[in-house]
C-alpha cells in the first residue's frame, strides 16, 4: 500500500470515528433539540401569531441551534425541525388547541371558542376600556411598570418585558406592552399551567368527582405507588423521581420535547420517598394531575376550556394536549395577559365568579398554605412569598402573596391584602423570575395604589 492510500485510509478512518462519535452525542439530544425548537416555534407562530423567524430568538442559547432548520408547511398545519438532515420532529396544528408533538398529526376535535357574554363589560366580565385609578398615583404606577421594561439594566439583569396588567379591587387599572405584543396576544405561561392545574382539579373536587384522599390514582401502579394519593400530586409530596432540569436528555426535556404522553412518561417513575415525606418540584406529578383529572371526568384536550376558560371568560387561552390528548399541564399554556390577569383574579376572589362558587370553600387558602416538607415557600402548585416559618421571598412584598410561576419570568402574583394582581410576561431568561425585577415592579405598584 502506497503512502498516500495509507494517509487517505487513516483520514477516512479518522473522519468515520469522528462521524461514529457525533452520532453517539447526539443521538439522545438531538430529538429533543428539533422537539424544542419544532413546539416553541409552531405554538407562537400560530398561537401569537409571530413570524417564525422571530422565533429563532426564543430558542435556548445552545450550540446547536444555528444548525437547526425551521419551517412551515404551506397549509400551516405543521411546523417541522430538522438537525443536519439527519433528526427531524413536527409539531401539528389544531385549531384552538395549538400545537403538539407527534408523528402524525393526531387529528384531534377542535373545541368551541370562548366567547364573552357582554365585551362591551368592564374587565373582567368583558373587555372595556381601563378603568380610571381612583386614588392611585398614576405617575407612580406608571414609573413601576416602566422599569420592568428597562433595556439597560443597572444591575445587569435582561429584563426584556412583553406585557404588564394591573388590576386592583377588581377592575384593570394599567397595562403596558412591548414592540410586537398587545391585550390580544397570547403569550406562553410555561409553569404557570400548574397553577391552572390545581383550578382544574378544584374545580372537579367542588363538583364531587374527585376526592383529595383519592389513591390508587393508576391501574399500572399496583406497588407502593398505589399510596400516593390526589393531595400528594397537588402539593408535589408523591415522593416519584423526577429530574427537573432542563438540560438535554433530562427527564423535564425528554417528556416535553419528545413525542408520547407527557403523564405516562412520568408514572413510569419510581418512588425515591414514601409519599408525604418529602417534597420535589416535578413537572411530572403536574402532569400526572391533570391525567388524573382527564380520566375522572372523561373529558379530552377540551378538559380546561370546560372547567376553567369558558367559565371565566378567558377568550385567548389555550392549554395544548400531547400526542395522546392530554393536557400538558405543566408548561404549555397560552393566554393574554388580560387573560392571565381574569385567571388570578378568580383565587384572589377565593373560587368565586360573577357570583358563583366554582372552586371548593377554603380551597384557595388550602392551596396556599406552605407545604412543611418544601424546601421554598410552596403551596399546592402556587409559590408563596411566606413559608412556614415566616421568612419571606421578597421582603418589601405583603406576607400573603402567592404567585403562579414559569420559566422565563413569567408570573400571575396575587396580593389578597391589597385587592391586587398584577401579571408580568417576557423573556428574561432567568428561571423562577424573581431576578429581572420582580419584587421592585411589586412594591412600586403597591406604593402607588396605597
Amino acid at each position: 500500500m502506497t503512502t498516500a492510500r495509507r494517509v487517505l485510509l487513516g483520514v477516512v478512518v479518522v473522519l468515520g470515528l469522528l462521524l461514529a462519535g457525533a452520532v453517539w452525542y447526539l443521538g439522545p439530544i438531538a430529538p429533543i433539540a428539533t422537539g424544542y425548537a419544532a413546539k416553541i416555534t409552531c405554538s407562537g407562530h400560530v398561537l401569537s401569531q409571530r413570524p417564525v423567524d422571530d422565533m429563532q430568538g426564543d430558542l435556548p442559547p445552545n450550540p446547536l441551534v444555528p444548525l437547526l432548520r425551521v419551517s412551515a408547511d404551506e397549509s400551516g398545519q405543521q411546523v417541522s425541525a430538522s438537525l443536519l438532515g439527519a433528526w427531524r420532529s413536527t409539531a401539528h396544528v389544531t385549531e384552538g388547541l395549538g400545537c403538539t408533538l407527534a408523528d402524525e398529526d393526531p387529528g384531534f376535535t377542535p373545541p368551541e371558542p370562548v366567547t364573552l357574554d357582554d365585551p362591551g363589560a368592564p374587565w373582567p366580565e368583558g373587555a372595556a376600556p381601563l378603568a380610571p385609578p381612583e386614588g392611585v398615583d398614576a405617575d407612580a404606577l406608571d414609573a413601576a411598570i416602566a422599569r420592568a421594561f428597562l433595556e439597560d439594566d443597572p444591575e445587569g439583569r435582561r429584563r426584556n418585558t412583553r406585557a404588564v396588567v394591573v388590576a386592583a379591587d377588581g377592575e384593570l387599572i394599567a397595562e403596558r406592552y412591548g414592540d410586537g405584543f398587545g391585550p390580544e396576544t397570547p403569550l406562553l405561561g410555561w409553569s404557570m399551567a400548574k397553577s391552572v392545574a390545581n383550578g382544574i382539579v378544584g374545580r372537579l373536587v367542588h363538583a364531587e368527582v374527585l376526592a383529595l384522599d383519592d389513591d390508587r390514582l393508576r391501574p399500572e401502579w399496583d406497588d407502593e405507588r398505589a399510596d400516593i394519593t390526589l393531595e400528594h400530586l397537588l402539593t408535589m409530596t408523591d415522593g416519584l423521581r423526577f429530574e427537573e432540569v432542563y438540560d438535554p436528555d433530562t427527564d423535564a426535556t425528554r417528556m416535553l420535547f419528545t413525542p408520547g404522553e407527557t403523564a405516562a412518561y412520568a408514572a413510569e417513575q419510581p418512588l425515591t420517598a414514601t409519599p408525604g415525606t418529602s417534597w420535589s418540584y416535578s413537572s411530572g406529578t403536574s402532569n400526572l394531575l391533570c391525567d388524573v383529572a382527564h380520566e375522572a371526568s372523561g373529558a379530552g384536550p377540551e378538559l380546561a376550556r370546560e372547567l376553567i376558560f369558558a367559565p371565566l371568560g378567558m377568550t385567548s387561552a389555550v392549554m395544548e394536549p400531547d400526542a395522546g390528548g392530554g393536557l400538558v399541564c405543566s408548561s404549555f399554556m397560552y393566554a393574554s395577559a388580560r387573560d392571565w390577569a381574569r385567571f388570578g383574579q378568580w383565587f384572589l376572589q377565593d373560587g368565586v365568579w360573577d357570583g358563583e362558587r366554582l372552586l371548593p370553600e377554603g380551597w384557595v387558602e388550602a392551596s396556599t398554605t406552605p407545604v412543611e416538607p418544601a424546601t421554598t415557600p410552596y403551596g399546592a402548585q402556587w409559590w408563596l412569598n411566606a413559608g412556614p416559618d415566616g421568612q419571606l421571598r421578597m421582603p418589601t412584598v405583603p406576607a400573603d402573596a402567592f404567585w403562579a410561576s414559569g420559566n422565563e419570568g413569567q408570573q400571575v402574583v396575587v396580593v389578597p391584602s391589597e385587592e391586587l394582581v398584577v401579571v408580568r410576561l417576557g423573556f428574561s431568561g432567568e428561571f423562577g423570575g424573581i431576578d429581572w425585577g420582580l419584587e421592585e415592579l411589586l412594591a412600586g405598584v403597591i406604593d402607588a395604589i396605597d
